[in-house]
């Protein structure tokens, strides 16, 4: 992006224009302290959008009818203008740049209704003026359906955060940037810029937003494939019924065997249906698939059972364990005890078994107590134990379940033989049975869920490599990360910082925006922690000029404004609020300054401020060396004459 503030004015109630004219490179406007300078950011960022109307109030309040500022934006130029306290703002591109070369050209006239809009109008219009495009950054719709709402798209008003220092902020160490103070704006911020860089379109959120979807139901159908299994299971065991409900009421077997079907259920089928049905009237199946119907359901009683008692045990040894746990808790155990030799009180000679056999009560003791402490750890085994038994109980309940069900069937099918329906009328019910449960294992073997999960793990695949190889925003992100750390050894070699400090290595994330000094590996001393004004002041100035030439370094993909502004860098040194001469004069203002380091020369912080501007104009020119686009720097300051 090749821009840069061509004016910032006012057109005041008398329609007079009042205006500062800018260029590319570095930009100072002095004069002593009251004097309008602070109200130039603050007119930018009015005019750029803020919903805030923040101009001094003075003089320049008074007198004005409306703010302006005139922007040059790569070949053509933006005319910026809102009244004061006003929500509309008037936008107007100008192709001839000749109509807008001199500020004094503009008067009231100028400044047309047609071309006020809402401010959320003129924010949609002004970013496109600067090539940011993209409407939806929503990488996963699912997210966007939790919060119930698109997430907020890029606006050129995050541009403000890498564009103005103002005069509480430029040596602030609690924050760095300007809007941050708001959670939503830093976070947006920093989410968009990857926009802001380049590095992401409209087609990249588009894209992911396709590949999330799939990968959702890549998941999706993942956990179908239990349950497909366990339905499996449960039309396997329908299936067998089924087949002993057509052989009992037919009196003819099926010609497959149930685990074929279960495997290889569409030739069964297709078989089964050009198969006629047969009845054979004298056929005693039903009486011989009942017994082995009973037989089953007796074995099944006589397991439960077992079950059901081994139930009982391992809850009346949780219950004793429990009621032991309490009561061990109230006993008062002896602390200790005296023990004495036995003497005959006739002949006054030691007998020692009295000791012996309390020694061995003394060990017995110990071993309950081992093992009775050993009671909550037996305990959760018998937590363990009981619901594993409940389990099994479970299961031999769902089989008995079964087994009487088909006990039921054939009693039936005996009943409706001998009031309602013929045996051939059953029969063709109970095959019509078993091809459903046939169809059913069809639906279940999954062929075609599983040719669908294979296309769109082909099509996740195809995405991914897609993005990694037009995007890749990770390794980018990452690759700028590297590039702007070389940038702040650069420039930070080049600032004031004290001596604990040098050589200063600052660090900055893109992922947190936060900026750090790392003295050693592993070490982070944040900005709050790095003592004085200069320091604080110098992280400011090396931050924002190495982001700035990373932009540069972008090019035309990058859609940040190279323009900086810096309200009062040197009040650290020089406080403005005591510069009250006509002229600036560094000498006075150190005798006012009673928090101010005696024992530093004055002329230490001469040259440091000196330094600064002298930093500017060379950080300029090598940026516009390097990168061809040279970056604008206005500094609004009380300092002046300096050599």
């Amino acid at each position: 992006m090749n821009a840069w503030i061509m004016h910032i004015g006012v057109l005041d109630k008398s329609g007079q224009i009042h205006a500062v004219s800018f260029k590319e490179g570095v930009n100072v406007v002095t004069g002593r302290s009251s004097t309008g300078k602070s109200a130039l950011i603050e007119i930018f960022d009015y005019c750029f959008g803020s919903s805030d109307f923040t101009v001094p109030v003075g003089v320049i309040t008074d007198c004005a009818e409306l703010y302006f500022t005139v922007m040059r934006v790569n070949k053509s130029a933006i005319v910026l203008a809102r009244r004061p306290k006003n929500s509309q703002v008037f936008l107007k591109e100008e192709l001839d740049l000749q109509k807008v070369a001199q500020a004094d050209s503009l008067n009231a006239a100028y400044f047309e209704e047609d071309y006020f809009n809402p401010l959320m109008d003129f924010l949609t219009k002004l970013k496109h003026h600067f090539g940011v495009v993209v409407t939806d950054i929503d990488e996963n719709l699912a997210d966007r359906g939790w919060r119930g709402r698109k997430s907020s798209t890029p606006s050129a008003r995050s541009f403000t955060s890498f564009m103005l220092q103002h005069q509480n902020l430029v040596a602030n160490k609690h924050a760095i940037f300007y809007r941050f103070e708001q959670k939503e704006k830093r976070e947006q911020a920093i989410d968009h810029l990857k926009i802001f860089l380049g590095f992401a379109d409209q087609q990249y959120f588009m894209k992911s937003q396709e590949l999330n979807a799939l990968i959702i139901e890549q998941r999706t159908l993942e956990r179908s494939l239990p349950r497909r299994e366990e339905a499996k299971d449960i039309a396997k065991t329908r299936l067998a019924n089924s087949v002993r409900g057509y052989e009992a009421i037919s009196g003819m077997p099926l010609d497959f065997d149930v685990e074929t079907a279960t495997t290889q259920p569409k030739p069964i089928l297709s078989s089964l249906r050009t198969k006629k049905v047969a009845v054979m009237a004298d056929s005693d199946a039903h009486v011989r698939l009942r017994q082995d119907a009973e037989d089953e359901e007796r074995k099944l009683v006589s397991h439960l059972r077992i079950k059901q008692q081994e139930l009982a045990s391992v809850e009346s040894s949780i219950e004793f364990s429990r009621r032991y746990a309490e009561r061990s808790s109230e006993t008062v155990v002896p602390e200790s005890a005296e023990l004495h030799a036995s003497v005959c009180p006739f002949c006054n000679s030691q007998n020692d078994g009295v000791e012996v056999r309390a020694n061995e009560l003394t060990d017995a003791i110990n071993w309950l107590n081992s093992e009775l402490s050993r009671s909550s750890y037996r305990l959760e085994s018998f937590e363990e134990q009981r619901r594993k038994t409940q389990d099994e109980i479970a299961l031999i309940k769902n089989d008995l379940f079964r087994c009487r069900q088909q006990i039921k069937v054939i009693e039936q099918q005996t009943k409706d033989l001998d009031t309602i329906r013929g045996q051939y009328e059953l029969a063709v019910e109970a095959k019509i049975r078993v091809e459903n449960v046939l169809a059913e294992l069809i639906d279940l073997q999954g062929g075609q869920t599983d040719k669908q999960l294979d296309d769109i793990k082909d099509q996740i695949k195809k995405l991914q490599g897609d993005l990694k190889s037009n995007y890749d925003i990770a390794q980018k992100m990452s690759n700028a990360q590297v590039r702007i750390k070389e940038l702040l050894a650069k420039f930070g070699e080049r600032f004031d910082f004290e001596k604990s400090y040098t050589p200063i290595k600052l660090r900055f994330s893109l992922d947190t925006f936060n900026l750090w000094h790392e003295p050693e590996e592993g070490k982070q001393v944040f900005l709050r922690s790095m003592g004085s004004g200069a320091n604080w002041l110098s992280c400011h100035l090396v931050l924002f000029l190495a982001l700035q030439r990373y932009f540069c370094e972008v090019g035309k993909g990058c859609a940040i404004p190279p323009v900086l502004f810096f309200d009062q860098p040197s009040q650290v040194y020089f406080p403005s609020i005591l510069d009250s001469g006509k002229e600036f004069s560094a000498d006075e203002i150190a005798k006012k300054d009673g928090s101010r380091d005696q024992s530093r020369a004055v002329d230490e912080d001469v040259k440091a401020v000196t330094n600064l501007f002298e930093q500017l104009v060379r950080y300029c020119q090598e940026t516009k060396d390097d990168t061809g686009i040279m970056p604008q720097i206005i500094v609004t300051d009380h300092a002046d004459h300096l050599k």
